[in-house]
């Protein structure tokens, strides 16, 4: 017992100095770039000599790329601990939570940005960390189908239409779009919710008559 004990313990100190070295390494990316960013910068902002940096990320890429796994993490994490009582509820609070994260740290266009420059970290964005995400995105709208939530799609599509609207904001709102930087975060996933569960095409008058 007291070895499982020695052994949790230790792996929580280690996941939370890789969450610290995460951090900071985010925080210097956006400040200086990840060109111009230096692995001894972010020890320092991460308050740990660049060894003990070295111990835990064996470069600046591999910084870069515990940056993909843990939005992704995130991301997928958000997905499955949204208690909601409807499928819009279900999607708004999702949205809402991944515009107020790319809003606020802009690392997904920065991580964007790179994986077209760097074969290595676009490998790993694409086939892994957003796979993850759309694989997740993809089996909770099977199962809201399934439940007769929503009607029957092509959950591939509209698995890649939610994350691409996520990547798509957080370019829009690194580009500051002054459309939507009014927009609190939770109006503009409801706006998005509803264009995604009712379209564009309008209603026939009967029915706008009824929902009024």
């Amino acid at each position: 017992m007291t070895v499982e004990r020695t052994t949790t313990r230790r792996e929580r100190r280690v996941a939370a100095r890789q969450k610290r070295i995460l951090e900071a390494a985010g925080a210097v990316f956006i400040e200086k770039g990840y060109e111009r960013a230096t692995t001894r910068e972010i020890a320092d902002a991460a308050d740990v000599s660049e060894g003990t940096l070295y111990n835990y990320f064996a470069s600046k890429r591999d910084l870069l790329i515990g940056l993909c796994q843990a939005f992704s993490e995130e991301t997928v994490q958000t997905i499955l601990s949204i208690q909601a009582e409807s499928t819009e509820d279900l999607l708004t609070q999702v949205l809402a939570n991944r515009f107020q994260h790319v809003r606020s740290h802009q690392l997904l266009t920065l991580i964007l940005h790179q994986s077209h420059l760097d074969p290595e970290v676009h490998h790993y964005f694409v086939e892994q960390a957003l796979a993850r995400m759309i694989s997740e995105a993809e089996r909770q709208i099977q199962a809201m189908t399934a439940g007769g939530a929503t009607r029957p799609v092509n959950p591939a599509i509209a698995a890649r239409t939610l994350i691409g609207a996520v990547m798509g904001f957080a370019i829009l709102f690194y580009l500051k779009d002054k459309a939507i930087e009014a927009i609190s975060s939770e109006a503009l996933a409801s706006a998005v919710t509803d264009i995604f569960l009712n379209g564009l095409r309008a209603r026939p008058t009967g029915e706008r008559e009824g929902a009024q």
